[in-house]
């Protein structure tokens, strides 16, 4: 029996772009996660509670969804240069991210309009939605224990 033409995988098929089915996955949990943060923030702390939340799930998902596109744009590469990638996204990332905190926790204005304890408190249970999201989608990915697409020569 042939594969279905709508059929988006055939059996035994390894998974094109994993990058990116963990970024799917990493981000539909972070964004069920955050907006239902977003809404018990709004709740508890008003408007400078969802300030604080939306600007938390923004930067997850800005940050770890960087990272993860980094891994997809160098799969053609070497294991050794992708794990310089992964290791160079991190570095940079959290180099980023510590400067905005700092900018961030001396701001007075923003201090004003926005619930940093809220920003602080959902970047972490997004971040925690978003790993859960990447390793639920890396476990149902089709990766092959072998080059498929190298011959062996006897």
């Amino acid at each position: 029996m042939a594969p279905s033409a709508h059929s988006p995988k055939i059996a035994g098929q390894a998974t094109k772009h994993p990058a990116l089915v963990m970024l799917r996955g990493a981000l539909v949990a972070a964004l069920v996660v955050g907006v239902n943060a977003a809404a018990v923030s709004t709740v508890a702390a008003g408007v400078p509670g969802l300030l604080g939340a939306l600007l938390g799930l923004l930067t997850v998902v800005v940050f770890s969804g960087a990272g993860l596109l980094a891994l997809h744009l160098s799969r053609k590469t070497s294991p050794t240069m992708q794990l310089a990638v992964a290791m160079a996204s991190y570095t940079g990332r959290i180099a980023i991210f510590g400067g905005l905190l700092a900018l961030a926790l001396n701001s007075d204005g923003l201090a004003r309009h926005v619930n940093l304890t809220v920003l602080g408190l959902v970047a972490m249970v997004v971040v925690m939605g978003w790993m859960a999201g990447e390793i639920w989608a890396w476990s149902r990915l089709r990766v092959p224990i072998y080059d498929l697409d190298k011959e062996v020569t006897a």
